[in-house]
C-alpha cells in the first residue's frame, strides 16, 4: 500500500529551532503493508531528511525534522498520471490559493550564484 506523508521541517540555527526562519513541508511517498509501519517509515525519512545551508549573511542553517503534519493512505491502486494523492480541505476562500502560471514553482525563474537568472544562461550558451 501506498501512503503519503507531510513531514515539517524547521530552521535550526546552532542547534536552537528559530521560529523567526521559513521552514519547510515535504510530501513524500510511503510504502508499508500497513498505517503503523507507514508512520514508522515516514518517521525515519524525517529523521534523514536534514539540509544544511547557509544564508545571505553567512549563517549556518539546518532545516531539520519536526514531525508529520499528515499521514494518509493512497486509495489508488496503482500510482500513474492524474491519481489523486493528497487533498486538503480549505477552510475559505478557495479562489485565493490559485496562482498565475509563472507563480508555480515549476516555472518560477531561478537566480544563480552569480545573481544572473538561468534562463538568460541557457540563452546566451544556445
Amino acid at each position: 500500500m501506498w501512503y503519503m506523508a507531510v513531514l515539517v521541517r524547521g530552521a535550526h540555527v546552532r542547534g536552537v529551532l528559530d521560529d523567526e526562519r521559513l521552514g519547510d513541508m515535504l510530501y513524500c511517498l510511503v510504502e508499508a503493508t500497513d498505517a503503523e509501519g507507514a508512520h514508522e517509515r515516514a518517521l525515519a525519512l524525517g529523521k534523514d531528511a536534514s539540509d544544511t545551508y547557509e544564508d545571505e549573511d553567512g549563517t549556518s542553517v539546518t532545516l531539520a525534522f519536526l514531525g508529520l503534519a499528515d499521514l494518509t493512505e493512497i486509495a489508488a491502486d496503482t500510482l500513474a498520471h492524474g491519481v489523486e494523492v493528497y487533498s486538503q480541505l480549505i477552510p475559505r476562500s478557495p479562489a485565493e490559493m490559485v496562482v498565475e502560471k509563472e507563480e508555480l514553482t515549476v516555472f518560477e525563474v531561478d537566480e544563480d550564484e552569480d545573481g544572473d537568472d538561468e534562463e538568460d544562461d541557457a540563452e546566451h550558451s544556445a
